[in-house]
């Protein structure tokens, strides 16, 4: 609150200064300050409205920058929107006409369960019934001891 109070004080008593000093001068310099003034303010409003045309013809520019991207782009995408499809109309008659072979080969296609298990390694059921002797060759057996003498011993 301090501070602008002194702030506030400041400013008045520089503007009464200004007034007092702008009351002292005479005639001549009075008007020439008012045509100084009048001046920088005209050079001021011009510069404005100047920057104020800059940036209006930027926005222009720019908007027509954006406008033929956007054309640009809008016929990039229609031109493979077409090529896509007539990729896919392509594909479809090539696929219908696959389609129409695969249907003719699977025709002539026949699977027998004799011929397709034929040799695969699964044991059948008549290898169990063969005699145990075919099967026994002696090399799968494991040697029995008997350990009981050696146990009485002790």
């Amino acid at each position: 609150m301090g501070k602008k109070l002194a702030f506030g004080l400041f400013a008045g008593a520089l503007g009464a200064g200004l007034y007092a000093a702008y009351q002292k001068l005479d005639e001549a310099k009075k008007a020439q300050l008012k045509r100084d003034a009048r001046q920088k303010a005209d050079e001021l409003r011009d510069r404005a409205v100047d920057y104020a045309f800059y940036a209006n013809d930027a926005v222009s520019d720019l908007k027509d920058v954006i406008h033929d991207e956007m054309q640009n782009t809008k016929g990039t995408v229609n031109d493979a929107k077409t090529q896509f499809a007539d990729k896919a109309k392509s594909f479809g008659t090539d696929q219908a006409a696959d389609d129409d072979d695969a249907d003719d080969n699977q025709d002539d296609i026949v699977v027998d369960a004799k011929d397709a298990f034929q040799d695969n390694g699964i044991p059948k059921a008549a290898d169990d019934l063969d005699s145990q002797s075919d099967q026994d060759d002696g090399d799968n057996e494991i040697p029995i001891t008997d350990d009981s003498d050696n146990n009485d011993n002790k």
